[in-house]
């Protein structure tokens, strides 16, 4: 069977997922809601550390940045209380990633150095990473949805990086 990636560039596959997964929303949901009197349609695109917010009927001007954009250390107060589980399970897997990033700028800069002082293999150390985020944010998106339609862009993105990664042969 031929291999998706040569085993050379295995190291670099892993990088390049984990930064294409920082700019990925890794989910978009959207709900109808009455704020003020208006109906309003409600649009979250999520990003691993922060969410954009949108009321579509109520103007831009009307909204402030705060209302926009929060970060994901703020969302947890920001949703209503039946959606806080889902917001703290969240910011759980943006701490994962947040050091899956630190780890992917060390891995680039210094690749040989480190698969020799890392008594594991990196690249499948990135896809079990993968692994555990796919199912954090699989758990989020669904506990999201019975309160808003929910798809998972960026987290079916996480999927397929944890099934590439760890099924690369290693030479």
């Amino acid at each position: 069977m031929m291999p998706w990636v040569r085993s050379e560039y295995a190291g670099e596959l892993a990088v390049l997922s984990v930064w294409l997964t920082a700019l990925l929303p890794w989910s978009i949901s959207y709900f109808s809601a009455t704020i003020a009197g208006r109906t309003v349609t409600v649009i979250n695109i999520r990003f691993l550390f922060f969410q954009l917010h949108y009321l579509f009927g109520i103007s831009f001007d009307e909204q402030t940045l705060d209302d926009l954009v929060q970060f994901v250390y703020e969302v947890p107060d920001f949703v209503p209380a039946n959606q806080r589980l889902e917001a703290e399970i969240w910011l759980a897997g943006a701490a994962v990633f947040a050091v899956l990033l630190l780890l992917s700028f060390a891995y680039y800069a210094r690749e040989e150095t480190l698969a020799v002082r890392v008594p594991v293999d990196l690249v499948r150390l990135f896809g079990a990473a993968f692994a555990v985020l796919a199912v954090v944010f699989s758990v989020a998106v669904v506990m999201f949805n019975p309160h808003q339609v929910t798809v998972p862009v960026g987290t079916l993105f996480m999927w397929a990086f944890a099934v590439v990664l760890l099924r690369i042969e290693r030479a």
